[in-house]
């Protein structure tokens, strides 16, 4: 099993141990959960998409194909807006 050690302040330690006592686990249980809990918060914000060949290849593709315009949005843009009318 590994190890993490810390060196911190005392009153970082007693903020520490304030918080697990509230929450009734020990202070390297109470860091362990806020750690996981962070981990997985900041890698949830950057997902990861993983695609083969074929996938990335079409993706790419997809990206380099040319936009065929929608007509209603051609059609909105050929208005003269209102405040022209």
């Amino acid at each position: 099993m590994a190890q993490v050690n810390f060196r911190m302040s005392e009153e970082r330690l007693a903020f520490i141990d304030r918080a697990a006592a509230i929450r009734g686990v020990t202070r390297t249980e109470f860091v362990l959960r806020s750690s996981e809990a962070a981990a997985i918060e900041t890698l949830n914000e950057r997902p990861i998409i993983a695609l083969d060949d074929e996938a990335w290849n079409a993706f790419v593709a997809a990206l380099d194909a040319p936009v065929e315009p929608d007509p209603a949005v051609k059609e909105r843009y050929a208005r003269r807006p209102q405040w022209d009318r």
